[in-house]
């Protein structure tokens, strides 16, 4: 492990080292398991094992799985909204780095190589799950600049310097974060800052979080589209009143949300409540007359003014009794 290690710095204090904790037998018996996977296996093959181990993890471990896992459909579909094709990616409460990889597995299924067509950026508060991103990212054969553990929190600091930086956004927050210390984030607020809405009265980090996402993303300039962002979100943001309203009311005069997907319950590991997905589309502040993606053309609808709202709260496969997902099909 500490050769592979010397070898690959990006997992420099990565890989476990604790295969004493073993029984001399089961290491044995994990020994001839390995030994037997064929050498001619799919490279692709490793990561979606790891990523089904992470999934089977998560399940067991219920409300705290949630803290690094999003289920693959949830991030699959976020993905194939916002397409991010080729360019800067971040996500400022990374997990595991589910959506690192679900962005990299579209960009292959579209004949590219990801490693050239994404770079990837990512903030995680805890420690133990930044490893597990940056060991997710070496089994699908990515790299990225992952942040954490310490005392990075996505709210404070800005490791990634983002504001108006990232061609796409893709994030899972926690919802609903109380105790931020607003007066620590006083400096961040205003035009082409991290939080050009202003801070919301409520003790409520939700609105701190879509800031967050809005203002990374990078401003349509000339023929240059702007950046797109798909996030989860609990519900209680979409219809939220005071100052949550006020800073709603601005996001949607910025023009820049774009799609509001209404999703059901028993989705997720953490909660069985139902949530929103947002996506934002900062091209669509671009004229009609503008090419490119999100101009309206003539005679074509004037996506500047619309936003498309999608209640998908009755689609869905049940997998068991506490939990449900979508289906490829279903997602296409």
């Amino acid at each position: 492990m500490r050769d592979i290690e010397k070898h690959n710095p990006q997992l420099a204090g990565v890989l476990p080292k604790t295969y004493n904790l073993f029984t001399s037998t089961l290491l044995k018996e994990l020994l001839k398991k390995v030994s037997e996977i064929p050498a001619t296996v799919d490279y692709d093959a490793f990561g979606r094992i790891y990523e089904y181990f992470l999934g089977e993890f998560a399940r067991t471990e219920g409300q705290k799985g949630g803290e690094f896992y999003t289920p693959s459909c949830i991030v699959r579909l976020l993905t194939e909204v916002i397409e991010p094709y080729h360019g800067r990616i971040l996500d400022p409460a990374c997990g595991s780095g589910g959506m690192f990889v679900s962005s990299a597995r579209f960009v292959s299924e579209h004949k590219k190589n990801p490693s050239a067509e994404l770079s990837i950026h990512g903030v995680e508060k805890t420690d133990e799950t930044g490893r597990l991103c940056r060991l997710n990212l070496a089994v699908h054969g990515l790299e990225g600049d992952i942040r954490h553990g310490g005392q990075v929190n996505s709210y404070y600091d800005d490791p990634h310097k983002a504001t108006g930086q990232f061609d796409f956004v893709l994030a899972n927050p926690p919802f609903n974060v109380n105790a931020v210390d607003k007066e620590r984030l006083k400096d961040m607020v205003g035009q082409n800052r991290r939080f050009p809405f202003g801070l919301p009265r409520t003790d409520n980090a939700n609105y701190l979080w879509i800031q967050l996402f809005h203002s990374a993303l990078k401003a349509s300039t000339g023929s240059v589209a702007g950046g797109r962002a798909g996030f989860v979100m609990a519900n209680s943001a979409s219809d939220a009143r005071a100052s949550e309203q006020e800073i709603r009311q601005k996001l949607i005069e910025s023009r820049a949300v774009d799609v509001m997907v209404a999703v059901g319950p028993n989705m997720f590991y953490t909660v069985t409540l139902p949530c929103t997905l947002w996506f934002f589309d900062k091209a669509k502040v671009s004229p009609p007359s503008t090419s490119g993606r999100g101009a309206g053309g003539e005679g074509k609808l004037n996506r500047a003014e619309t936003v498309l709202f999608i209640d998908a709260r009755h689609i869905c496969r049940q997998v068991d009794r506490a939990h449900r997902e979508w289906t490829p099909a279903q997602i296409g």
